[in-house]
């Protein structure tokens, strides 16, 4: 059985597979003013599956807001082994107080999720593998040497 850090690192790279590459004239980079949060819990059995469904989908849509100057950064964390509250917690961070709801946000991520052909796992998708359980906007106050790409 993979480790996790096996399993992570070949979900970044199934998400790379998605078309993530920067294009050639990538937004500059914009200070992240609120990051929203949100978790997932895995049906029974299915947390593997779950993983591979938000990388090849969230990542890749993500990637391209990132791309687009949308976001400001995001990660996807799994839950560590006996933790049985949530399986998978997906931070995005973005250049405005309003986050998601900045309209222009908004509308730029709604073009993306047109456009993205949702990519299955064995047949299901996001539905059949879990759910989410929370969601909370989080105000930064102070980030150091925060710099980990898997």
């Amino acid at each position: 059985m993979p480790s996790r850090r096996d399993a992570l690192a070949g979900m970044a790279g199934l998400a790379m597979l998605g078309g993530s590459a920067a294009p050639a004239l990538a937004a500059p980079p914009r200070p992240t003013v609120v990051v929203e949060q949100t978790l997932l819990k895995a049906l029974p059995g299915k947390a593997d599956a779950l993983g591979r469904f938000l990388a090849a989908n969230w990542l890749v849509m993500d990637q391209q807001a990132l791309d687009q100057g949308l976001f400001t950064g995001f990660w996807l964390a799994r839950s560590a082994p006996g933790f049985e509250a949530w399986d998978y917690a997906m931070q995005v961070g973005y250049p405005t107080a309003l986050g998601f709801e900045d309209a222009a946000t908004a509308a730029g991520f709604e073009a993306i999720r047109t456009a993205h052909k949702t990519v299955l796992i064995e047949g299901e998708g996001l539905a059949q593998l879990g759910r989410i359980i929370g969601s909370q906007r989080l105000d930064v106050v102070a980030v150091r040497g925060f710099a980990a790409q898997v």
